[in-house]
């Protein structure tokens, strides 16, 4: 009975932690998680899309339009996120056009949970700490307010995290050639997201020739060489039609020197606070591992690896938060599970300060150009008006007029209308112009309403509307930004 108290005692500790963490989801201003997602598509909240996943929107909808992935000589992204999102449409039978931020989001969501399955592939960890690292990483979106974003970023985690995690628990015994080859293709799977995957997996092979060279054999090298060549060829070419996106791939293989070096294109760090947190969330984890000074082994790699990728990019000017995704997600779905196994309080202290983690992550820290507008709202409206300016002006072309160089995500909440970018010949007389607002001064046109429209934090536009008379009334849209 003594044991069995012990147990429920630490099942109802841990069930605690959880359900602190589901009330943080629940009250976190600006949290997204999968069970606030759901919660807010109930309320029919429908967070805009950032400007990262509008133009990944746009990348997939040209592939599936039959545009060579080639073609469109993108920095840093591969086709996979696109080839995955096709797939799933597919099978829904939905297009791009009518694709929701929901629907766009449910495509990275399937894959991140992948990773929150990855502790059920651990072994001589108990079943209990599996299942409360899962249901942590389901419910926190791996700390990372971005969690749940249309970007490139969730594949590549998964794929790398499988790939790794299945080569690191078959060099006990001798593993199948299908296991080591599964392992090469979540290592393909990476390759084909971002170049960045090559970097990742330098690192990954580091920490085997310190900690586990003895898994480093040829036949092994060799069945995961196969896979990952196998699968990043094939995402890389679109399923092999389109060859040139293997050379697009060195094309921004090589680029990313440049731009991770600070010499092109590199954006700095806005965010130091979210650093900060994963820095002494990975220093906790370092310290709880050489508590008691037990030699180093295999079963260290997944540390090292994360702390490798915490410093490899925090030495790089080159700074986005998902660049932080990976080893995030590695330290929680991996690290924590064999660090929390043992005594029932060291689970619940590993839990607790795991929940710490992600509560000052997600909700204390500043967000990332996040999009500040209620894109659903914009395109709905700008529907009603333009229905309204057709009956008065029967037999007229609609069209919107967009000025300035940094539109994102308008092209996605646009998507409706005939939409002219930049400067062309008649953009002075569109019925609806966004022009990018450098300051204060609020334009001033006869025979239009002007509106602000904030896009992201230092980032606005003037939307000039031109008046509608009916009956000798004005209507205007509905917006008040």
């Amino acid at each position: 009975m003594g044991r069995l108290g012990r147990i429920l005692k630490t099942g109802l500790l841990v069930a605690g932690v959880l359900l602190w963490m589901f009330f943080v989801n629940l009250v976190g201003e600006g949290l997204h998680s999968p069970i606030r997602s759901a919660i807010a598509r109930i309320q029919e909240a429908k967070p805009s899309l950032h400007a990262d996943e509008a133009v990944q929107w746009s990348l997939a909808k040209d592939s599936a339009a039959g545009v060579a992935y080639s073609e469109n000589q993108d920095k840093f992204h591969g086709p996979a996120l696109a080839l995955a999102t096709r797939g799933v449409f597919a099978v829904r039978g939905l297009s791009f056009d009518d694709a929701t931020e929901w629907d766009l989001r449910l495509v990275p969501f399937l894959f991140y949970l992948l990773i929150c399955a990855a502790p059920f592939a651990l072994r001589g960890v108990s079943f209990l700490t599996k299942v409360s690292v899962a249901v942590l990483l389901l419910l926190s979106s791996a700390g990372c307010y971005f969690g749940h974003y249309f970007i490139q970023e969730t594949l590549l985690v998964a794929g790398f995290v499988w790939g790794a995690l299945l080569w690191m628990e078959s060099a006990d015994a001798p593993a199948p050639w299908w296991q080591l080859a599964l392992a090469g293709a979540g290592f393909g799977l990476a390759l084909a997201c971002k170049v960045t995957a090559a970097a990742y997996l330098v690192l990954f092979l580091l920490t085997l020739i310190v900690l586990a060279r003895e898994t480093l054999t040829m036949r092994r090298i060799a069945w995961v060489a196969a896979g990952a060549t196998l699968v990043w060829v094939g995402l890389q070419t679109c399923l092999l039609t389109d060859l040139n996106g293997l050379a697009s791939w060195v094309h921004q293989f090589w680029r990313s020197f440049g731009v991770a070096s600070g010499n092109d294109d590199t954006l700095p760090l806005t965010n130091p606070g979210y650093w900060w947190a994963i820095g002494l969330w990975l220093a906790f984890l370092v310290a709880v591992r050489f508590y008691g000074s037990r030699p180093c082994s295999g079963r260290d790699v997944p540390l090292a690896l994360a702390v490798l990728c915490f410093l490899f990019h925090l030495a790089l000017p080159y700074k986005t938060p998902w660049l932080l995704f990976l080893p995030v997600c590695v330290s929680l779905s991996w690290v924590l599970p064999l660090l929390a196994e043992g005594t029932p309080g060291r689970l619940v202290v590993s839990l607790s300060f795991a929940t710490l983690f992600v509560w000052t992550s997600l909700i204390v820290l500043e967000r990332h150009t996040r999009t500040r507008f209620p894109g659903s709202s914009l395109a709905g409206q700008l529907g009603e008006y333009r229905e309204k300016w057709q009956k008065v002006n029967p037999g007229k072309r609609f069209y919107v007029a967009v000025s300035g160089g940094h539109y994102w995500p308008l092209p996605y909440y646009l998507r409706a209308h005939p939409v002219g970018y930049g400067e062309f010949k008649g953009a002075e007389a569109a019925p609806v112009r966004f022009l990018p607002a450098y300051d204060d001064s609020r334009p001033a046109v006869p025979g239009h309403q002007t509106y602000s429209l904030p896009i992201r934090n230092g980032e606005r536009f003037w939307v000039i509307v031109q008046d509608i008379e009916e009956g000798g009334k004005s209507v205007f849209p509905y917006w008040h930004y």
